[in-house]
């Protein structure tokens, strides 16, 4: 049985009471549109307090209601769902709070834990009659549920805390697993992976993932190759670039061990390992070639990126955009690449030709450099339909400037096409497999390279 001792950090990071409570402001105003404030408000002696909200930044966490004297201590005194169509005329409402923070429309929904009133979920609005007696009557009709869900994700917490004795103040174990006879100990592991895949289904093998990653990041287990590009007009080395290999089980490609990295949060973190183990070989490089290493667009823009590339001869790095991962802000990542180029590096857009992610990525950045996807240039000797997009692409690079890399010769017709095309650079087993670096020369393409072979 693998060792459990950090299951319960797993454990104290799984939805709870206040998580949950969070995601239901915010579903609640996806639910009930016309909302632009939701919170959930807490009895507390004689006062309600406002423990989670979304929506308006004026209503916040902290809030306090009187249960006298507001719409939301009636409700809970009640235990009925109410609405305000008006603040300004209701009588029900504290009309000085409601006035300082907007509060126009509202709807108050008690929430219970057993028999008893114990908080309230309140929408509101800025504008008069925003709530109709549909969305009154929705909401009314979810409050059993979000009770039930919100008390039951409550006992769970504490139920968790008592059988594995977590202090949370320090998030440790009151008994130490070192001070346990062996067989005791694997109870407790047994009981730790229990609990976690119950109340976070996966918890296990997350921790466990991510433990290797770690020991990844701290050991031997990485390492890097190269593969060369080659200038296709003189046949000489014009750059590499840097392939990432694992050394650690299972044995799987490399794209797989930065996805399982990515997943457990440590993809940043393996991505600039593997750029720091690159270029740290940079000076070893023939004269004049230049390193391409591979990035996605969560670490193009970091300060560790930027740091790395002012610590070495930055002229000679090609930042490769891989795009495994959706662009979630294209300014964050134009500007990215603003500070990329200002540090000396140039941009470079892979996998063009697998899909539209990497066009979107040509329009909007730039790039010194398009590098076409072996699912376009593999047979492109016989298909006159890749013949025809990849010859656009060469003419679109040759209208802005950029410089194109055909990815994947494995054959020496395909070479003959890709040349006849007007593409200036290319890569691939026909022309060099990765190695050390060590083994890359000014040379013409290298001479271990074999035709035709599996992709790696």
């Amino acid at each position: 049985m693998s060792n459990a001792a950090d299951l319960p950090g797993v454990l104290l990071s799984a939805p709870d009471a206040l998580f949950l409570m969070r995601r239901v402001v915010t579903q609640a105003l996806t639910l009930i549109p016309e909302g632009e404030v939701a919170g959930i408000e807490l009895a507390h002696g004689e006062v309600l307090t406002c423990v989670c909200s979304s929506g308006s930044p004026q209503y916040g966490v902290g809030t306090q209601l009187p249960l006298n004297g507001s719409l939301s201590g009636l409700a809970l005194r009640t235990g009925a769902t109410l609405a305000c169509n008006d603040t300004a005329v209701d009588e029900r409402v504290d009309k000085e709070a409601c006035r300082g923070v907007d509060l126009v429309s509202i709807v108050c929904v008690p929430l219970r834990r057993g028999p008893e009133v114990v908080g309230v979920l309140k929408l509101s609005s800025s504008r008069t009659y925003a709530f109709d007696a549909q969305a009154v009557a929705l909401l009314s009709s979810l409050a059993a549920f979000i009770s039930d869900a919100i008390a039951g994700w409550a006992d769970l917490a504490r139920s968790a805390t008592a059988v594995l004795a977590i202090d949370r103040r320090t998030n440790d174990r009151l008994i130490g697993l070192n001070s346990m006879t062996p067989n005791r100990r694997e109870e407790t592991e047994a009981t730790e992976q229990f609990v976690a895949n119950v109340l976070r289904p996966g918890a296990v093998d997350d921790r466990d993932a991510r433990r290797q990653i770690e020991a990844i990041l701290a050991g031997p287990g990485l390492s890097m190759l190269f593969q060369p590009i080659i200038d296709l007009k003189t046949d000489r080395l014009a750059g590499c670039e840097a392939l990432a290999r694992f050394a650690d089980q299972p044995m799987r490609p490399p794209e797989l061990w930065f996805a399982e990295a990515q997943r457990v949060g440590l993809g940043a973190e393996l991505q600039l390992a593997a750029a720091h183990k690159a270029l740290a070989q940079l000076p070893q490089l023939p004269p004049g070639a230049y390193m391409s290493i591979n990035v996605g667009p969560d670490v193009a823009g970091s300060p560790a990126l930027l740091r790395l590339l002012h610590s070495v001869d930055s002229q000679r790095v090609v930042i490769e955009l891989t795009e495994h991962m959706q662009v979630e802000d294209y300014p964050a990542l134009i500007s990215a690449v603003h500070s990329i180029r200002a540090a000396g590096a140039r941009l470079a857009i892979d996998d063009t030709g697998a899909g539209y992610a990497s066009f979107s990525s040509i329009l909007r950045l730039a790039p010194d450099l398009i590098k076409l996807d072996r699912i376009l240039t593999t047979g492109i000797d016989v298909d006159p339909a890749r013949q025809a997009l990849a010859g656009a692409l060469v003419n679109f690079a040759a209208q802005t400037g950029a410089s194109v890399i055909a990815e994947g010769m494995e054959t020496s017709a395909e070479l003959d096409v890709i040349r006849q095309l007007g593409v200036g650079y290319g890569q691939g087993y026909f022309l060099g497999r990765p190695g050390p670096v060590t083994r890359l020369t000014s040379q013409t393409r290298d001479p271990a390279a074999t035709p035709p072979c599996p992709a790696g």
